[in-house]
């Protein structure tokens, strides 16, 4: 029985399949969405100015609670401000962990090391603790 397919035909197959399931996608927008007209023309959205006056723009902007709110892997939404909720456990910055849905371990292996979230590590400003943290994430990998 032949094939439908030749090696020349396969690429334009797979091509034609991810332009097929790219159009169902949706997805929310990020921040700073220009369609958006309340945060459109905000200074932390506006990519021309230098990335320190656009955190300190968004910095100023947010109350206490939403700083806090925001240093979790579960973080709230800021909606007058445009920043959609998000979760991110499963970035491995902070780990290999079973911690979170969608990660499961088993047989020898039933779970592995979480180190604390990222923004709290960075605030250490200490390099060698990087290292270390890279080390061990190796090895829960392997």
């Amino acid at each position: 029985m032949a094939s439908i397919f030749s090696p020349s035909t396969v690429p334009v197959f797979f091509l034609l399949v991810l332009v097929l399931l790219g159009l169902g996608e949706t997805r929310d927008p990020f921040a700073c969405d220009p369609k958006d007209r309340a945060t459109k023309n905000l200074p932390f959205c506006k990519v021309s100015l230098p990335i320190r006056l656009r955190v300190k723009d968004l910095i100023g902007r947010l109350t206490l609670q939403e700083k806090v709110t925001l240093l979790v892997n579960n973080a709230a939404a800021v909606p007058r401000l445009g920043i959609k909720g998000y979760e991110w456990w499963s970035e491995a910055l902070h780990g290999v962990s079973n911690v979170g849905p969608g990660t499961k371990f088993g047989g020898p292996f039933p779970a592995a090391t979480s180190f604390p979230q990222v923004i709290t590590t960075a605030a250490s400003f200490n390099a060698s603790l990087w290292e270390e943290i890279g080390r061990v994430k190796f090895q829960n990998w392997k």
